[in-house]
């Protein structure tokens, strides 16, 4: 069906260069696992189907080694081997100790804090616009962080520190 013209290694990932696929760059790259499984199911993958790596090695782009899922169901099965990561905060403006998910925190997003509830944040923001950043903000910050731990699918969590 198609025909690779040159394999180039980029990143994470093999790019076929494929000129007349539709989903090409204005170069021709295409990710390799796709051109292999549209060729060996005879067919364009829909837009909702992700080519899942069975052993891992995103450039292992044997046949044996991939499958066509869904978008949704990919991210579930990666979701449910990494567990879910949360953290465990102490609000730097009241204090409180609450949980977030670790992608929605200062820990992955570039602010300096995580508070438990807008007020809280506003509160300290503006209290930062009005005072500066004094020893004691300086202090509640940094001890922002209690602990880390996965949560797996079925709810159970453990600590990983």
């Amino acid at each position: 069906m198609w025909k690779i013209e040159k394999v180039v290694s980029k990143g994470d990932y093999n790019y076929a260069i494929v000129k007349e696929h539709p989903k090409a760059t204005k170069n021709g790259y295409v990710l390799e696992h796709r051109i292999v499984m549209e060729n060996h199911l005879g067919r364009l993958l829909n837009p909702n189907e992700v080519v899942h790596h069975k052993n891992g090695n995103k450039k292992d782009n044997k046949v044996e080694n991939l499958e066509v899922c869904e978008a949704k169901e990919h991210a579930k099965r990666h979701g449910l081997k990494q567990g879910r990561q949360w953290v465990s905060l102490k609000c730097p403006w009241c204090k409180k100790i609450f949980i977030r998910p670790r992608n929605k925190t200062f820990l992955v997003k570039p602010d300096k804090y995580t508070s438990c509830s807008p007020s809280c944040r506003g509160r300290l923001s503006r209290y930062i616009q009005l005072h500066g950043i004094t020893a004691e903000v300086e202090q509640a910050i940094s001890e922002n962080l209690v602990a880390e731990f996965t949560k797996i699918a079925d709810d159970n969590s453990e600590e990983t520190d």
